[in-house]
This record gives C-alpha cells, structure tokens and sequence, in this order.
C-alpha cells in the first residue's frame, strides 16, 4: 500500500510541475536557512576543534573594578589578569586551568623569506595551561611550558598554513623567522583553527609574557586576557564554579584597595558566547527570543503559507476525493495517501535545502559569520567553516524532522477539513 502511495505521489509531482516546484523551492528554503542557523549556533556551543572540553569549561574574560568606598564601578575590561590563574590553581574540582590573549596586535607582521614582503599575522599569546585546556592537533613539535612563558623566550607556534607560506612545510621545528623585526624559533606547529571559534584562533601562538605583557598587577584582578577553566568533568561544573566564585569573593573581601564586579562570571561556555560587554551580564532571555523570532521566520511562516496552498490544492481535487470515497476508499486511506505525497515533497525539498545550506556556509561562511556575532576579524585568520562543523547528521536530521513535521501538519489541517464534506457535496463540488 505504501509503495502504491508513492508512485501515485510521483505521478501527481510530475502533472503538476508548478504547484511541485513551488513546494519543493519553499521547502528547501526553508531547511536551506533552517540549518546555517543551527550550524551557526552548534559552531558556538558543541565541541569543536580545538574546543572539545566546551561541556567542562568555564570562562572569565570581563569584569570592572571600583576603589573601595567609592560608588559604582570607575573602570572596567573585556579581559581579566593572570592572576585569577594563581588564586584558582589547587582547587578540589579543578582539571587545568589555562590563559590566552588572542588578536592581540592587528600590527604584527612576519617576513617572508626571500621576497621581503611582510604578511600581517593575527598573534595568540597564551600560557603553558592553554595547551592543557585545548585540545590542539600538533603535527611537529611541542607546547612550551610554564618555563619558557616565565622566561619570555622568543619562541613561537605556528599554524599549519602559515609554516607553509614561511617555509613550504611543515616540519619547521627548530628554524627561525623574522616576527615584528625579531628572530624567533619555532617550536611546534598545529593544524589550523577556523576564525569562527575566536578563542583558540591565531596564526602562531607565542608565550603570554612575552615583551613584557600581559603580567598582573599588584592588586587588581582587571587585566586583558581569558582565562579558562575545565572542571574534572562535565557533571561537576557546577560545584567547580561554586569553589571559584568562594575564591574570587574572598580576595575581595581580603583586598584592601579594591572591589571587583564579576557580571555573574565564571560562565559556562555557551552562556559566555552571548557575552558582549564588561559593564553588564549578557541577556540570555533576549537571545533565547531573537533565535525563537528567526525560527519563526524560517519555519512557521513558509509552514502556513504552504498551508494554504494545499488547502486552495485540496479545493481542486475535491471530486476526485469524493469519487474515491463512493468507491470505498475511507477517510485515513484518503489522509495516508496525501500525507505520502507531502512526504515525498519534502524529502525532495530537504535535499535541495541540505545542499543548499551547504553551498551558502562553505561560499559566504565568513559574511554568515559576521552577520550572527559581535567580534570580526580585521585580518589574518578567517571564520570558514570546516568538514566537522558542517557534517554533522544529527544537526541535520534534527532541522530536517522539525521541518517534516510543520509540512506534514500543513497537509494534515486543510486535507482533514476537505473530508469532512458529504461524498455528494464533495463530487459535485466543480458543477
């Protein structure tokens, strides 16, 4: 009976090509944007790489600072200091805790060898605790260590494409290269990470103090770097959070010259993406309710709009459905058979939305990017978007079920109203 219902669904789609064609352009259209929105937001939230231990992280990097007895806040930051590393460091649901300071100087430049010609580069300059947080892909060499960041060494990792542009390779462990007018060794090389994770994202990566920067002062906790976070597991985030904020409120309490403002800091990773300013806490309702408005767009106003066309549809064959019912046929059997229809048409919009999405996200990947987030890179590394963070079948099926669905109930409302007509009214419907 199935099989019988879709051949009788293909012989409808190819006799009526217009009312197919439109069906399967709203419909792929639909699921088409349906799913850069997702993919934009499971690039935030879902482990990608290097930022697999997302579920297990939590991250410090705004907070404002007051004199104390003075009203209000007088400064604040988006970044914290080094020194929240130190305070949390031996806590009891602590795994690593690591540090970072990325897109630091839009300035620095490297030479390439042979051409004198200077390539602006974006720099991370992170801490030894980094590597531990991050789940980096070295393909030569090493991570340095809390030594070599003390000693402000003029050493360096780099990404997999800059080693190639240097040097034409990736086995570069151990040779120099000019940055910013200064030798500097290499001492690793890691697979590239998509400008669309902005945390872990550089062109090379030298160690946190170097020239100088980034060390923490006396007694403020206000400084310009992230630091990160990873609990033991992922269940006990919560309870690793609990310890942190006792830390950060004791140092306040103990600190005699100054008061900081936390905005509700540490974050649980997901809920620091949403994170704007250093002034205020993010609003999350706010969010919640901008995504809910575009799935609206996206999927509930095509949902009704095709409604209607299956009901003005569902008009035109309603002799057809009542000759069918004098023959026996019965209100289920009527409903399956359109429901196969709609079936099939979606599934034929679905693929043309899959691809779809997919040639939009690996095409505009960078103006999608920029569209959805605050932060833009003003060069240097680029947020494209990878093999991993596009194939992902669940985020498929999820967006491709919730769209079958509303197109199912969009046939199911206009097809039960036109059965609910006597078979004489139904057949003499067109008279």
């Amino acid at each position: 009976m199935i099989k019988q219902y879709f051949k009788q669904a293909w012989t409808m789609m190819r006799q009526n090509k217009l009312f197919t064609s439109i069906y399967v352009a709203g419909t792929g259209l639909s699921i088409a944007f349906t799913m850069v929105l997702f993919i934009i937001y499971y690039v935030k939230f879902a482990p990608v790489y290097p930022e697999y231990n997302r579920d297990r992280t939590l991250v410090i990097n705004n907070m404002a600072v007051a004199e104390k007895g003075a009203e209000g806040w007088n400064s604040c930051n988006t970044g914290a200091s080094p020194k929240i590393a130190e305070l949390v460091k031996g806590l009891p649901h602590l795994d690593e805790v690591g540090i970072a300071m990325m897109n630091t100087r839009a300035e620095s430049t490297v030479l390439l060898p042979n051409s004198n010609e200077q390539l602006e580069v974006t720099p991370g300059m992170v801490d030894a605790g980094f590597w531990k947080v991050f789940t980096f892909q070295f393909l030569n060499g090493k991570p340095f260590d809390e030594v070599s960041v003390e000693a402000e060494l003029p050493i360096a990792i780099l990404s997999e494409s800059l080693a190639k542009r240097i040097f034409a390779s990736t086995d570069v462990v151990g040779k120099y290269f000019s940055y910013d007018g200064k030798d500097m060794q290499v001492v690793g090389v890691v697979a590239d990470v998509s400008g669309t994770t902005p945390a872990t994202a550089a062109d090379l990566y030298i160690p946190l103090y170097y020239g100088g920067e980034n060390r923490p002062g006396q007694n403020s906790l206000l400084g310009s770097v992230a630091v990160y976070m990873t609990a033991t597991s992922a269940s006990e985030l919560d309870l690793l959070r609990n310890e942190v904020v006792d830390v950060l409120n004791r140092y306040d309490q103990e600190n005699q010259k100054f008061s900081h403002f936390y905005m509700e800091q540490p974050d649980v990773w997901w809920k620091n993406t949403f994170r704007e300013s250093c002034n205020s806490t993010p609003d999350i309702a706010g969010a919640i309710r901008s995504i809910l408005y575009m799935l609206l767009a996206l999927l509930f106003i095509p949902a009704m709009n095709l409604c209607g066309m299956i009901s003005s549809r569902m008009d035109e064959r309603m002799s057809e459905l009542g000759v069918r019912k004098a023959y026996g046929a019965t209100n289920m059997g009527l409903i399956s058979q359109v429901l196969t229809e709609n079936l099939l048409l979606t599934l034929v919009g679905g693929l043309v939305g899959l691809a779809l999405a997919y040639l939009i996200a690996l095409t505009g990947g960078e103006w999608i990017y920029h569209l959805f987030d605050t932060f833009i890179w003003s060069k240097g590394v680029q947020p494209v978007y990878t093999v991993e963070m596009l194939f992902n079948p669940t985020l498929f099926l999820s967006v491709f079920g919730l769209c079958v669905i509303l197109n199912l109930i969009s046939a199911l409302v206009p097809t039960v109203l036109a059965l609910r007509h006597s078979i004489i009214y139904s057949i003499q419907s067109k008279r």
